[in-house]
């Protein structure tokens, strides 16, 4: 063998070895995060036709008025049930930066040259089995950016996670009459392919160079091990986008009374009871399948079903903290117009809802 062949032959070797890693950390991760609570909880929920009480009502028929106590329950609620996937989208998030080749992940979801439309598609179909919500998934779009796969593959990744979760469709039917089953399909298909084709006009017309998107530079190669490496890109996101998400967090846990005020369901303006929530819902976030037991537990209470189909679209895709955990890897405007089409889509579905209901 000439010596031109050797390293080739080893090279081809390491990217098979670290794949590996890679995708053994992705199969482990899930099962042990998604895949694994889920083999139990389904049943239950279809057998029961019940997801639990709500996270922002803790299990009362309104929220809690504004205090600190109120943002520490929330917290402490919301992280018991994401903490173990969010952990997973940081683990992975690291992988892709330091096991996987930059160049083999341009080839898979998309590179600054591809296509927006078909980045898109490969990365709405490598969301299908992660099964993420936005928060969790936000660590995992930032690695993606950073080794410089495509806007619009990862936007609809970090989208279609949340969007178009078959299992949160499975609770829905369980939980919900059919009809907002659809809506929820629908509607998280529509945000998302709308989403990729607002990136794909942005894109052309500021001539956006994909590289410049992403607020890390080219670095020269990391003489470390690679154990070293992997650590040192794990603990440095963790440290950048933990102690603000929890913080944003807390807040707004304890706004979450005034987000959803006690008589929403009672004799206040439909018209600002609808806009309220249109904006509780972007802001506050929801475990994965959590607005499904939001809606039904709104439901309960009276809320009307126009406000319940703004919450069914919007808490689930976008939330305050996914948003600033992303926002150095989006351009401003893409996020903006991001918001807005999650935005208009949610009043589309209060629209259809009102029709089909009054």
């Amino acid at each position: 063998m000439s010596t031109t062949e050797q390293p080739a032959t080893t090279d081809r070797r390491r990217l098979w070895l670290l794949g590996g890693i890679a995708v053994a950390l992705l199969v482990v991760g899930l099962w042990w995060a998604k895949y694994g609570p889920y083999a139990g909880k389904v049943p239950a929920v279809v057998g029961s036709h019940d997801l639990g009480a709500s996270i922002i009502t803790g299990g009362d028929r309104t929220a809690p008025p504004v205090s600190l106590a109120a943002g520490w329950d929330f917290t402490v609620a919301y992280t018991a049930a994401i903490w173990k996937a969010l952990v997973v989208g940081l683990v992975l998030a690291a992988a892709v930066q330091v096991l996987l080749p930059a160049s083999w992940l341009r080839r898979v979801l998309g590179g600054p040259d591809a296509g927006t439309a078909r980045g898109g598609l490969r990365g709405g179909l490598a969301s299908v089995p992660t099964l993420m919500c936005s928060c969790c998934a936000a660590p995992l779009a930032v690695g993606l950016r950073r080794a410089r796969a495509g806007t619009g593959a990862v936007l609809a990744f970090w989208l279609s996670n949340p969007a178009l979760n078959p299992v949160v469709l499975v609770f829905c039917l369980a939980v919900l009459p059919w009809p907002w089953a659809v809506l929820r399909f629908g509607a998280g298909l529509a945000v998302v392919v709308a989403a990729v084709g607002l990136a794909a006009v942005l894109t052309r017309s500021h001539a956006v160079d994909e590289a410049a998107l992403v607020e890390a530079p080219d670095v020269p190669a990391d003489p470390r091990p690679l154990p070293a490496r992997f650590l040192a890109t794990l603990v440095g996101l963790s440290t950048r986008l933990l102690p603000e998400y929890l913080a944003v967090v807390f807040v707004l846990g304890v706004f979450r009374g005034v987000l959803f005020p006690a008589d929403a369901g009672a004799g206040a303006s439909a018209v600002v009871v609808l806009l309220l929530l249109l904006v509780a819902g972007i802001a506050l976030p929801v475990p994965t399948g959590g607005e499904v037991a939001v809606v039904a537990a709104a439901l309960a209470a009276g809320l009307a079903a126009p406000a319940a189909a703004v919450l069914l679209v919007t808490l689930p895709v976008l939330s305050l903290p996914s948003l600033l955990m992303v926002r150095h890897v989006f351009p401003g405007r893409l996020l903006l117009g991001t918001t807005g089409v999650v935005a208009g889509v949610a009043l589309l579905g209060a629209g259809a809802t009102a029709a089909l209901t009054g």
